[in-house]
C-alpha cells in the first residue's frame, strides 16, 4: 500500500505539471493575461473551472466530519451554504462587471469603492483565508495520505505543492484553467465510483441501526443550528475566494456568467450532500473516531486496496485542482496590490507574483504537519468574513457609504465576532461573556453587528445629504430672488 500511495502522490503532481509545462513553455505572459483570462472562455469550461477550483479535498474531509455530530441539518446547511457564493456572483457579478469593467480582484474593487485602508483590511482577510484554505487542503491530503500508506506528512505536502506552484509561477490563470478541464472528467466519473463501490462494502442496515436518532432527524436543533452557521460562514468566506472573482472576469460575457455560476451551484450540492452523508453513515460503522478522516477511516475498514487506492488518487486531484487556484488567487491580489504602488515597476510586480506561490508554500507545508482540524481552520477564516460581508458589498448598491463608513462596521463587526469564536475544541474563549464559545452566535452576531453599523451610518449619511441638498436649494432661492 505504502509504495502505491508514493506512486500515485508522485504520478499525478508529475503529470500535471508535464502538460501545463509542454502547452504554455514558449508563452510569454502579460500582467493582464497572469491574472485574468479575461472574457475567453465559455461556459462548458467556465463550469468545469469553478466546480474543479471549488471542490478541493475539502469535500473528503470536512463535510464527513461536520456530518459526524451535527447530522443530516448540518450536512444539508454545508450543502446549500457551498452553493450561496455562487448563486451571490450570478446575481452581482454583471453589476461588478459594469462597475468595473477592466478588474481584476476584490481589493481593487475596495480601494476602488473604499480606499486605502479599507483595501488593507479586506486584502489580509482575504489572503488570510485562502491561505487557510491552502493550509487545510495540504493538512487533509497530509493526513490521508499518512494513514493510508503511512506517508510523512511532509512529503505529500511539499511534492504536490512545489509541483502546483512551479506551474502556475510560469503560467498563471491559464495553467489553473486548463488543468481544471482535465480534472473535471476525471474527478466526477471517480467520485461515482468511488462512493457507490464504498456504499456496497458497508453494511448500510446494521450502520443505519447503530445511529443515533438525533443524527437523522430534522428536529436536531444543534444540527439545524450548525447548518445556519455554516451558510453564513461558507457564503461570506467565497465572496471573498479570489479565484471566484477572477472568474467573473474570465468568461465572454455576462449570460456565461450567470448560467455557469448558477449551474455550478447545482453541481455542489449533491456532490457535499453525498460526503457529509459519509460522515453520519462512519458513526454507525464505529468509524468516527477521528472526524478528521473518517472516510477514511471507514474504507480502511470495509473497502478493499484497490478501492482505497482510488480514494487516494481522488483527493490528490482534488487537492491539486484547488492549490492551483488558490496560488494564483493569492498572486494576482499580491500584483494588483503591488502595481498600484509600484506603477512603473512591472518586472518587480511580476517576479513578486511567480515567487508568491513558492512563499506561500513554506507555512502550507509546516501547518499541514502538525494535523490540526481541518474544518476549524475553515471556521477561523469564515468568522473574519462574515464581519466584513455586508460592508463590503453594501457599497454596490448605494453612494452614500464610504470608506471610513465601511472600515468603522468592519472592525465592529470582527470585535463582536472574535468575542463570540471558540477554542479548537469549541470551549468559550472569554467564558464571562454570554454566548462566547457559540459558533452561531459568534458568526451571526459579527454578521449583525457589522450590518446594524454600516445601515446606520448609512441613514445618518443620507439624512445629512437630505439637509444639504434643502439647504442648496434654499440659498439658491434666497440668491435668485429679486425685489
Amino acid at each position: 500500500m505504502g509504495f502505491f500511495s508514493y506512486f500515485i502522490i508522485v504520478f499525478v503532481s508529475v503529470f500535471f505539471f508535464f502538460i501545463v509545462y509542454k502547452n504554455f513553455k514558449n508563452t510569454n505572459y502579460s500582467f493582464e493575461s497572469y491574472i485574468v483570462d479575461r472574457n475567453n472562455i465559455n461556459s462548458i469550461t467556465s463550469i468545469s473551472t469553478l466546480t474543479s477550483s471549488m471542490l478541493g479535498a475539502w469535500i473528503l474531509f470536512s463535510p464527513a466530519e461536520a456530518g459526524t455530530w451535527s447530522g443530516i441539518n448540518g450536512v444539508l446547511g454545508y450543502s446549500i451554504g457551498q452553493s450561496l457564493p455562487f448563486v451571490a456572483f450570478a446575481i452581482i457579478g454583471t453589476k461588478i462587471r459594469t462597475l468595473m469593467p477592466n478588474g481584476h480582484s476584490v481589493t481593487e474593487y475596495v480601494k476602488f469603492r473604499y480606499g486605502n485602508f479599507a483595501n488593507i483590511i479586506v486584502g489580509f482577510i482575504s489572503v488570510f483565508y485562502m491561505m487557510v484554505f491552502l493550509c487545510a487542503e495540504l493538512t487533509g491530503i497530509a493526513s490521508a495520505s499518512n494513514l493510508i500508506g503511512n506517508i510523512p506528512s511532509w512529503f505529500t505536502a511539499l511534492i504536490i505543492g512545489l509541483s502546483v506552484a512551479t506551474y502556475v509561477s510560469f503560467a498563471g490563470i491559464k495553467a489553473s484553467i486548463f488543468t481544471d478541464k482535465y480534472q473535471f472528467r476525471f474527478i466526477f466519473p471517480l467520485i461515482l465510483i468511488c462512493v457507490l463501490t464504498m456504499l456496497f462494502d458497508i453494511e448500510l442496515t446494521n450502520s443505519f441501526n447503530r445511529i443515533g436518532n438525533n443524527l437523522l432527524s430534522f428536529s436536531n436543533s444543534i444540527g439545524t443550528k450548525f447548518g445556519l452557521t455554516l451558510m453564513i460562514a461558507i457564503l461570506s468566506a467565497n465572496m471573498f475566494h479570489q479565484g471566484l472573482w477572477q472568474r467573473i472576469y474570465s468568461v465572454k460575457n455576462t449570460k456565461s456568467l450567470t448560467t455557469s455560476f448558477s449551474i455550478t451551484a447545482l453541481i455542489v450540492i449533491p456532490v457535499v450532500f453525498i460526503f457529509g452523508f459519509i460522515g453520519i453513515i462512519a458513526v454507525g460503522s464505529d468509524t468516527a473516531n477521528n472526524p478528521s478522516i473518517a472516510l477514511f477511516d471507514t474504507i480502511l475498514k470495509h473497502s478493499s486496496q484497490w478501492l482505497i487506492i482510488l480514494f487516494l488518487l481522488l483527493a490528490v486531484m482534488l487537492v491539486s485542482s484547488s492549490l492551483d487556484t488558490l496560488f494564483n488567487s493569492i498572486s494576482s491580489i499580491v500584483g494588483t496590490d503591488l502595481l498600484n504602488i509600484y506603477p512603473s515597476s512591472k518586472n518587480f510586480v511580476s517576479n513578486a507574483m511567480r515567487f508568491t506561490p513558492f512563499i506561500c508554500l513554506i507555512p502550507a507545508v509546516f501547518v499541514s504537519s502538525q494535523e490540526f482540524s481541518v474544518l476549524y481552520l475553515f471556521l477561523i477564516a469564515d468568522m473574519v468574513c462574515s464581519a466584513i460581508l455586508f460592508p463590503v458589498f453594501f457599497g454596490l448598491y448605494t453612494n452614500k457609504f464610504n470608506g471610513n463608513d465601511a472600515v468603522i462596521s468592519m472592525i465592529v463587526g470582527l470585535i463582536v465576532g472574535t468575542l463570540l469564536f471558540a477554542k479548537p475544541d469549541m470551549s468559550p474563549i472569554l467564558p464571562f461573556i454570554p454566548y462566547s464559545g457559540d459558533l452561531f452566535a459568534s458568526f451571526y452576531m459579527a454578521f449583525i453587528s457589522s450590518t446594524f453599523v454600516s445601515t446606520l451610518l448609512y441613514l445618518k449619511n443620507r439624512t445629512m445629504a437630505k439637509k444639504e441638498f434643502e439647504y442648496s436649494s434654499l440659498n439658491k432661492n434666497i440668491t435668485s430672488f429679486k425685489i
